[in-house]
Formats: structure tokens, C-alpha cells, sequence
């Protein structure tokens, strides 16, 4: 089932407010409603994560989550002087926690200025960090959500833009994640 669902929204006074890392700061009303089909209130939360998945998965696990870089490559090799912006980067990820994948990613990252060019080509600075160097507040956008036919593994496209950077990613969540005991016990780890 595909579930398109856009998270931008007007406030009390009928003015359009970005949905950005702000908003968990902002003293404003926050409204993040998601179709009924979407009964579970923790996977509400992974979907609407807006920059924070690493961090609110390791509170539901109470374990480490960390981060697996499957690839992190340029769409074409580049020397900065002689790259047209915007420069795409392709890249995959896992989310790890004891061993065990909770998530999978998928994104292009669009380096839109040769401020963020700089810092990822010439000074090494991770794609995942880029927002945090730049000090900026990206706005967030739910673009889809889907959910298996048995409810129990989920995804969704979302977009994280700022004046400097834009990212399109897509999220993968297993069968079974939803259980807090997922990756606590993996039958790797029992039969040892």
C-alpha cells in the first residue's frame, strides 16, 4: 500500500511554516498527522523522524545504533575547481544495532553551493554531518509512505532541503522491527 503524504502545513493563522529540525524547539503547536492505516504509534514516530531515525531508534531499543556505510559515492568523479553544481552524491546505509540491520537507506545528496562542494570534496566532511557544518536547519518533507500487506515492514521517501544542500531519501524498515526485542536477541548470538 502507498500512502503519499506531504508534512508541510499551515499554521492557526493560515501561513504556510516549514517543517524543519525547529520545530522540536519551537514553542509553536506541531502537528505531524499521518493516514489511519499507520495504526502503530512508534512506527508514526520513524516515519515523521525528521533527521533524528539513529537517535530515536536507539531510545527504542535502549542499545547503540550505529551507522554502516554501504557506498558514498559522486554520480561522477570531480575536482571542485572543474565541478558544475549541483554536485550528486549516491548513497546507501545501514542502520545497525547489535549486529542486527533496523534500517535501510537509500539517498541522492545534491551539493548545491561550492560552500557544501568544499567541505565534502576538499575537507573530507561526511554527507550525514553536512547539515551540522553548515549550521543549518533543514526543512523536512514526508513524500511517501508504504506499508506491507502484513503491516509489519514499512518505508517511506522524504526530502531534507536546505539553501546549500538537498537530500532525497528512502527508508527501509524490516518485518519485525516494531519489536523492542528485534535485535536484543539474534539467533546468531544464541546458538553460540
Amino acid at each position: 500500500m502507498v500512502v503519499q503524504y506531504c508534512a508541510r502545513g499551515a499554521n492557526k493563522t493560515g501561513k504556510r511554516e516549514p517543517n524543519h529540525f525547529g520545530d522540536v524547539m519551537s514553542q509553536r503547536e506541531t502537528s505531524c498527522m499521518l493516514p489511519a492505516v499507520f495504526k502503530d504509534p512508534v512506527q508514526r514516530i520513524m516515519l515523521m523522524a525528521n533527521g533524528n531515525l539513529q537517535r530515536v531508534l536507539s531510545a527504542y531499543y535502549n542499545l547503540p545504533v550505529s551507522i554502516e556505510v554501504v557506498y558514498n559515492e559522486p554520480e561522477t568523479p570531480h575536482v571542485l575547481k572543474e565541478s558544475v553544481l549541483p554536485v550528486r552524491y549516491c548513497r546507501s546505509i545501514n542502520l545497525i544495532c547489535n549486529r542486527t540491520i533496523v534500517c535501510s537507506a537509500q539517498s541522492t545528496v545534491d551539493l548545491l553551493t561550492r560552500k557544501a562542494a568544499d567541505l565534502v570534496i576538499n575537507k573530507g566532511v561526511g554527507i550525514g554531518q553536512l547539515f551540522r557544518y553548515l549550521n543549518v536547519l533543514p526543512t523536512f518533507a514526508l513524500l511517501e509512505a508504504h506499508l506491507s500487506d502484513s503491516d509489519s515492514s514499512f518505508s517511506r521517501l522524504y526530502e531534507l532541503r536546505s539553501d546549500d544542500v538537498a537530500c532525497v531519501i528512502t527508508e527501509e524498515f524490516p518485518d519485525g522491527m516494531l519489536d523492542p526485542d528485534f535485535c536484543k536477541h539474534p539467533p546468531w548470538l544464541a546458538s553460540g
